[in-house]
């Protein structure tokens, strides 16, 4: 009998224990927003391949403060226009919430957290800093290949988000690094000392955390429906 209600007291600690974990496991994640986003589309009219342009922003992105994810992807066909990324809301039903009311906080304009998509890019980076902060600045990078005759190119989509972990109540202090104008001035650069023509600025939205991030800012975002 005693060796009974030791084997049911073990038995019972054990699922105390297991459903602890599972209740850590599945705790939920501090308050992510979007605190201000930012793109730039650039293109370059050059016969170099995407792998040459690829390592070029790979060497010219990678320091000691932020971590990047690259990796080349198979492009079945170059097609005669370049793509361009889309932004979704992984958190909505079926991914495709893209543009929520913004809400107005001390920190800023605040809305759900976005990815970025690169289908039928040749190429695509995530960098994000090394040292996550309360605030911290992310870019996704993407390098769409296109070939219509003698016209040939790269074009180069670049989106930067600035996140704010927790409270949106309080004041956020700024993001450190160089801002996302900054950046992709730098990444545009780094193409053109490679290629040696001159990128062309097709499309480009300052970050203004003063203004929400709208649908007009956003225009490619429809192309997920």
């Amino acid at each position: 009998m005693r060796k009974s209600l030791l084997t049911v007291a073990g038995l019972v600690a054990l699922s105390m224990t297991g459903g602890a974990s599972a209740q850590t496991r599945r705790a939920p994640a501090p308050d992510v927003h979007s605190l201000d986003q930012a793109y730039a589309i650039v293109d370059f009219q050059t016969a170099l391949s995407g792998r040459e342009i690829a390592q070029a922003l790979q060497r010219h992105i990678a320091n000691a403060n932020v971590t990047v994810t690259a990796r080349n992807q198979t492009v079945a066909a170059i097609p005669r226009a370049p793509g361009r990324f889309t932004l979704i809301d992984p958190a909505a039903p079926g991914g495709f919430g893209l543009e929520g009311p913004a809400s107005r906080a001390p920190a800023g304009w605040l809305r759900p957290v976005r990815a970025a998509v690169c289908d039928g890019a040749s190429w695509r980076a995530d960098v994000a800093p090394r040292r996550p902060g309360r605030v911290e600045q992310r870019y996704t990078l993407c390098l769409f290949p296109y070939r219509d005759g003698r016209r040939q190119g790269h074009q180069l989509d670049i989106y930067a988000v600035t996140l704010l972990h927790g409270d949106p109540g309080a004041v956020a202090p700024r993001a450190s690094g160089e801002t996302p104008a900054a950046f992709m001035r730098g990444a545009v650069r780094a193409v053109e000392r490679l290629t040696r023509v001159q990128g062309v600025w097709v499309e480009n939205r300052l970050a203004n955390a003063d203004r929400p991030f709208t649908r007009d800012d956003d225009a490619w975002a429809a192309q997920t429906n």
